[in-house]
């Protein structure tokens, strides 16, 4: 069979599938939004259920690209025809275990494996969260991943960023946008008697705070 003929018979596969997709229930919870979304098994069950009699399989590939976790996804017909996601990299903390890499790779795989074929699996806050500055929930790249304290002076930049590099840690493990993030940990300043002069603190005392709100927040 020709590589045309074979794409073809992937797209026509394609096609029965989406009409076998049912989208699942949300079965996982976030306690900070207060929301639900689909889990990673969610994602799977929904995704396999809806290829049967398609001859359609798939893979979720891991690797680490520019010195992060990566994800991509490969989708294959039994006829020949393939597709392939790009890789997928979340931000990686300063000295991560074993674990947050599992973590991270996790989240990874449900959101590229919803996302490529079709599932929905977070609550759809209309545009909102992507129409801010650098609010990317799901980020290709990041940035934020070797700043430190340097022999104990840390710059105004140094700072900046490592408050960066926590704010997308965090929500990459809680499955949250940036913003999200942000107004729990406004939230909490609000309700904390200890931060009750917050507003009068240098924006460097604001951004250690934040970070001190959002590493518990993901401790618990």
């Amino acid at each position: 069979m020709e590589a045309g003929e074979e794409m073809k018979s992937l797209y026509k596969a394609l096609a029965k599938f989406r009409q076998q997709l049912k989208q699942p229930a949300k079965d996982g919870s976030n306690p900070y939004l207060k929301s639900t979304y689909v889990t990673l098994d969610g994602v799977i069950k929904a995704v396999d259920t809806a290829l049967e009699g398609t001859g359609l399989s798939y893979i979720q590939e891991a690797a680490t690209s520019d010195g992060l976790p990566a994800v991509r996804t490969v989708l294959f017909h039994e006829d020949g025809g393939t597709m392939a996601s790009g890789w997928l990299s979340l931000p990686l903390k300063n000295g991560a275990t074993p674990q947050d890499v599992g973590s991270l790779l996790t989240y990874a795989k449900r959101y590229q494996l919803a996302a490529f074929f079709g599932v929905s699996s977070d609550v759809d806050d209309d545009g909102n969260s992507a129409s801010s500055q650098g609010d990317q929930r799901y980020p290709q790249s990041a940035g934020y991943h070797g700043s430190g304290n340097r022999g104990g002076n840390v710059s105004k930049s140094d700072n900046l960023q490592r408050y960066h590099q926590v704010l997308q840690e965090t929500a990459a493990r809680l499955s949250m946008t940036a913003e999200e993030v942000k107004a729990a940990v406004a939230s909490e300043v609000g309700q904390n008697p200890q931060y009750a002069n917050y507003t009068k603190w240098s924006p460097e005392v604001k951004q250690n705070v934040a970070i001190k709100v959002m590493k518990d927040m993901i401790r618990q």
